[in-house]
């Protein structure tokens, strides 16, 4: 009964629960928004690193083949151990890779490498699809002898699809080789993930560096959620038994890691000052509301409402207070990040990195609305609290005597 007269109250009162509602909606907008823009962030760097490093869990071995094992042993206690943790990959990686060593020769030019990737097509090709290909046709990598440039070196190399550039690399013993490469697509990454980076086919490049063309120097993980992976790195890494080692793909990246742990600090602090500010507004708004109220409260007393329902009452009508303004938060949320989400933003690297091709990628998960919505509504309800017991207190008689 008492949840009914407050529904009622409040869809017949509207107009005075207003304030209240946009005070409601607005801090409900502000704690989503915020947390959706970090996930956004930590999503582009999940994905961009994944594909960078071969995985959001990184399993490394070093080159030397350890107690005489062979490659194809190694890799089948590797995939057994995957496969006994518990973690079921949406793809499985095996690469080789060259770092800051590799240069690239085209038509008298020569770009320094970053990082030389060494891939199979077949395993992660539906990952290296999703970066944003501006010229050629990247499932022709299925063919070895292939090579995807970013557009940044062929733009200073001069090269187009098509072209045959030249690959230098060094050896272990101080041996210079070169490897003749294809380009079949050129893609858009300016961020440090793509600046100077080439794939390649991994037997290619194993040949060329003078390993075993079934050398692989990293097996990695592709996971669906990318919440999980350290969950997922410790029950791998303990699979393993010590002999391999699993890392998620944050460990690579210290400095990026740190920078996403210092943005979660500060959303939180953010999400606690405006946890007091929203009840503190809450408190003094329904104060006001209490005391416009006082003769109508007056007469619900004199007609025999107990003190608990009138507290009660105030209570459920917060509540509606809460779900409203969360439901209209919610929605401004989603229009307000929606636009900003169509305004391309600048392609520098030091923001690239957190940009969904150029524009801001931001990402609701349900479980953090729902957290957002569940402390929201708490809030409203502790606003609400104070006064409520001090309408249970107020006398018929008085209320009814005042003007």
């Amino acid at each position: 009964m008492t949840l009914l007269i407050a529904f009622r109250n409040f869809t017949r009162n509207a107009r005075r629960f207003l304030l209240l509602g946009l005070a409601v909606a607005a801090g409900f907008f502000f704690v989503c928004a915020m947390q959706s823009l970090v996930g956004g962030l930590s999503r582009q760097i999940n994905i961009r690193g994944a594909r960078y490093y071969g995985g959001h869990v990184i399993i490394s071995r070093g080159k030397e083949i350890v107690e005489g094992a062979t490659l194809a042993e190694q890799d089948r206690f590797i995939l057994g151990a995957l496969a006994a943790s518990g973690v079921h990959p949406v793809a499985v990686s095996h690469r080789t890779h060259l770092g800051g060593e590799g240069v690239v020769f085209f038509n008298g030019e020569s770009v320094t490498m970053r990082r030389v990737i060494g891939m199979d097509w077949d395993a992660e090709g539906s990952m290296i699809r999703r970066l944003q290909f501006v010229a050629g046709d990247p499932a022709d990598m299925s063919q070895p002898g292939g090579a995807l440039i970013s557009e940044v070196t062929a733009r200073r190399l001069g090269a187009r699809v098509g072209d045959q550039i030249t690959l230098q690399v060094s050896r272990d013993a101080g041996a210079i080789n070169t490897v003749q490469l294809w380009v079949k697509a050129v893609f858009r990454e300016v961020s440090i993930f793509g600046f100077y980076t080439l794939y390649m086919d991994r037997s290619v490049l194993d040949k060329a560096l003078g390993f075993d063309p079934a050398y692989s120097a990293t097996i990695g993980a592709y996971l669906e959620d990318d919440r999980g992976v350290d969950g997922a790195a410790a029950r791998i890494d303990k699979a393993l038994g010590g002999r391999f080692t699993a890392q998620p793909v944050m460990n690579f990246m210290v400095e990026i890691r740190t920078l996403l742990d210092a943005l979660s600090i500060v959303s939180y602090g953010i999400l606690a000052l405006l946890s007091v500010v929203i009840a503190v507004g809450i408190l003094n708004l329904y104060r006001v509301l209490i005391y416009e109220r006082y003769r109508e409260i007056g007469t619900m007393r004199a007609i025999g409402i107990q003190r608990q329902q009138v507290r009660n009452l105030i209570l459920c009508e917060a509540l509606f207070i809460a779900i409203s303004g969360i439901a209209a938060g919610f929605v401004l949320t989603i229009i307000v990040l929606s636009g900003l989400s169509l305004v391309p933003l600048s392609g520098s690297a030091g923001l690239d990195i957190f940009l969904d091709r150029g524009h801001l990628s931001w990402v609701m998960k349900s479980d953090i609305i729902g957290e957002d919505a569940l402390l929201i509504t708490l809030i409203t309800l502790a606003g609400a609290l104070s006064p409520a017991r001090a309408a249970q207190k107020i006398e018929p008689v008085v209320a009814l005597r005042a003007e």
